[in-house]
């Protein structure tokens, strides 16, 4: 009969226990050492694509800091780009210098962008940590799409296409043209305003326009705003109207004939009517108006000592003017006598018209001895 004895069995006894503890302590750092991942998936309507967002996180033994990734895979399947892709934050081997970038227990977060057509997403890793224990399986995670990502093509905000156009007139009156462009996708609200209180508002339709009068004693200063822009279209007082061409100035001349005083005032096409008064100092006086285009003519039968004055509003000249004989007046025509002794007969035939005649042509030729100066000075403009 064989024996055991006690204390051979308490050998073996503890050896077994010492070769388990040893599998424990060994086993036990090699089983606390993987990964573990994760992803989600967002669809950009804006561009029409998946966000995807991968996490990848490691678990070790206490005093074990930093690991790498010594295999990094992501893969996509269908849809025109299928295949190898890439994800940022996230990569395989040293990163920035260091060995071993990344820190145990500090997740690790990259993002992929991916074409609205794939239908599944997978990233594969396998890492090593900085006591170079290596996993000896790779670890995967993956993501299928259900649908599609479309995009989803928003509008621009309807927008309105302001201008305005400030022009005076020659009364100093002011038109402002509103436009509103054929590019405008929405109508435009002005609002415009002048001096002592001058205010309107207008709405012009894409492509329209319209025009708000603001009379001259508004004019001062013009501001025209939209209520969509931040500055005004206009805030200045209006330019001066060019070109303007006031009325002309009447003008005036006497002549003096053997039988006559005679006046004559010309009107241009460009003037305002006119009227004068004209008073002799002898007999009743007598008014002439022209109208703007006209000549008009007045005359008094002379006399020795005859005097005229013309009045009339805006006259600069209002003294009076004295007929004055001629002298082929007191010269008589051959054959019509001359002798101390003989009467002279008046003039009559050739010589009578060719007084007339020339009489006609000085006043024609303006012969200006006084003058009807308005208010307002000619201008002449191309």
């Amino acid at each position: 009969m064989n024996r055991l004895s006690f204390r051979r069995a308490v050998a073996v006894a503890a050896g077994a226990l010492l070769g388990i503890g040893g599998v424990a302590t060994f086993a036990a750092p090699a089983s606390a050492h993987h990964s573990e991942l994760k992803v989600t998936a967002e669809c950009d309507s804006a561009t029409g694509e998946w966000v995807t967002t991968w996490t990848v996180g490691t678990v070790a033994p206490a005093g074990v800091r930093n690991y790498k990734l010594i295999q990094a895979d992501a893969v996509s399947t269908g849809g025109e780009n299928a295949g190898q892709f890439t994800i940022d934050g996230i990569q395989a081997g040293a990163v920035e210098g260091k060995e071993y970038p990344y820190t145990v227990g500090e997740p690790v977060v990259g993002q992929a962008r991916l074409a609205n057509d794939v239908t599944e997403a997978s990233l594969t890793v396998r890492a090593e940590w900085d006591n170079k224990f290596k996993e000896t399986e790779a670890k995967s995670t993956s993501i299928k799409f259900s649908e599609s990502c479309d995009k989803v093509v928003t509008p621009p905000p309807a927008t309105a296409s302001p201008k305005a156009t400030v022009t005076a007139d020659c009364t100093g009156d002011v038109a402002v043209k509103l436009e509103n462009g054929e590019e405008a996708t929405k109508p435009a609200s002005f609002t415009v305003t002048g001096t002592d209180g001058f205010s309107e508002k207008a709405t012009v339709e894409p492509g329209k326009d319209k025009t708000i009068k603001v009379p001259a004693k508004n004019a001062g200063k013009i501001t025209v705003t939209e209520e969509d822009q931040e500055e005004p279209l206009f805030d200045d007082k209006p330019a001066a109207a060019e070109g303007c061409v006031k009325p002309g100035e009447p003008s005036g001349g006497y002549l003096s004939t053997c039988d006559e005083l005679i006046f004559e005032i010309s009107n241009p096409a460009d003037g305002e009517t006119v009227t004068i008064t004209f008073t002799p100092n002898k007999g009743e006086a007598k008014t002439l108006t022209v109208e703007p285009g006209k000549t008009g003519t007045v005359a008094f039968k002379a006399e020795e000592g005859l005097t005229v004055t013309p009045t009339g509003e805006g006259l600069d000249e209002t003294e009076p003017i004295a007929w004055e004989k001629p002298e082929e007046c007191d010269t008589p025509a051959p054959g019509q006598g001359g002798g101390e002794d003989e009467p002279t007969l008046p003039l009559t035939g050739a010589a009578t018209s060719a007084i007339i005649a020339g009489a006609a042509v000085l006043l024609a030729a303006g012969v200006v001895l006084f003058l009807v100066a308005r208010r307002r000075k000619v201008r002449f403009t191309a």
